[in-house]
């Protein structure tokens, strides 16, 4: 295409030259799909939690009142359950299905990535997929225990012991999954070439993992809305939607 950014097909001549490609994705990914990010003002996840002046987002306060967490959390919830993947997550799952990527690393925990078709996902702070009981830590499906809240409004039990499920996602005042972070590790160090998606990289554990590809010299190509920590030091920087410059940069693959 003789219009076509030249930024895309820098980022697409990145991802063909690589060995092994990183995708590190933020809540801008599934903004597209109708889900709030995290630190907007007045519409991220953090920003409602903490709107009456107390801090909802901590682990201390879901043991303390599981109840208006959930009630807190109940518009997210149901815009996770219909929420559809969006051309930023489908071009990820073609790229990985083409060998442009090896891993995808995301913040997310909203699984919309691997509806996609997405295989080798890492999610660094948590998943939907289950929930644990936060007095003998069972661990069950979250789907079927969202979907008896959403109907009658009863924060989920146990049926074990009868203690509060809460969802896997990481609060703050929680580790991030051990487990998680040594995979993301172990690919980031493998690769030559991170592609961060949908993220401003505003720090904390997870965006030091973005920090560390840097610091050992790595490829860097940065698709986020606003300006993030890393563009200074970027091979490919392109502020816009990752919903068109996702999909323009697999499109770009293929000519």
């Amino acid at each position: 295409m003789k219009d076509r950014d030249p930024r895309i097909q820098q980022a697409a001549n990145l991802l063909t030259e690589s060995r092994a490609a990183v995708a590190f994705t933020g809540a801008g990914l599934s903004t597209p799909s109708g889900i709030p990010d995290f630190r907007s003002p007045g519409t991220g996840l953090w920003a409602r939690l903490e709107s009456d002046g107390t801090d909802e987002s901590t682990i201390q306060a879901f043991g303390r009142d599981p109840q208006t967490f959930y009630q807190r959390m109940k518009p997210l919830f149901q815009k996770i359950i219909t929420a559809e993947p969006n051309a930023a997550h489908y071009a990820l799952a073609e790229l990985e299905a083409k060998g442009k990527i090896q891993a995808l690393v995301t913040q997310n925990a909203d699984m919309l990535h691997q509806r996609a078709g997405s295989k080798n996902v890492i999610e660094i702070h948590g998943s939907l997929t289950e929930a644990t009981c936060i007095q003998c830590y069972r661990i069950a499906p979250f789907r079927p225990l969202l979907d008896q809240y959403l109907t009658d409004g009863i924060v989920p039990r146990c049926k074990e012991c009868g203690g509060t499920m809460k969802p896997n996602v990481i609060l703050t005042g929680e580790q991030l999954p051990v487990r998680a972070m040594l995979a993301a590790q172990q690919a980031i160090r493998q690769t030559d070439l991170l592609l961060v998606a949908g993220t401003s990289l505003a720090g904390g554990p997870s965006s030091a993992l973005v920090d560390s590809a840097y610091l050992r010299g790595l490829k860097l190509v940065i698709v986020n809305q606003t300006p993030t920590l890393l563009d200074q030091v970027a091979d490919v920087i392109i502020h816009a939607d990752v919903a068109t410059i996702l999909p323009a940069i697999n499109e770009a693959l293929r000519s």
